[in-house]
């Protein structure tokens, strides 16, 4: 499976951006958080959400290492295990810092 790479639109309004696809086709997605991973200090990542539902309570979220060009922003898909586990961790280390728990 090659690199996914979308682009998004930097007119963050109210929070949210627009994804691009490979067609053309512009999606709206609303950005849950924009952060830096240790290790892999020279890349932004991004976690957001289309709003398509899990279940009852849950939504789908997605993270992308985020990528910039002369004009435009890039959604680079995370492929290197190592690199997704470091993501995960600070995903993980965000939470439990902003005092969410199972209970």
């Amino acid at each position: 499976m090659g690199t996914e790479e979308k682009k998004i639109d930097n007119n963050n309004i109210d929070n949210h951006i627009f994804v691009t696809d490979d067609e053309g086709k512009k999606y709206r997605a609303e950005v849950l958080d924009i952060f830096k991973v240790e290790g892999y200090d020279d890349n932004d990542y991004i976690m957001y959400s289309f709003g398509e539902s899990v279940d009852d309570s849950n939504e789908r979220v997605y993270v992308s290492r985020v990528t910039q060009t002369d004009d435009s922003y890039n959604l680079v898909e995370i492929s290197d295990e190592k690199e997704w586990d470091a993501v995960n961790k600070t995903i993980q280390a965000n939470l439990e810092s902003l005092g969410e728990d199972d209970g």
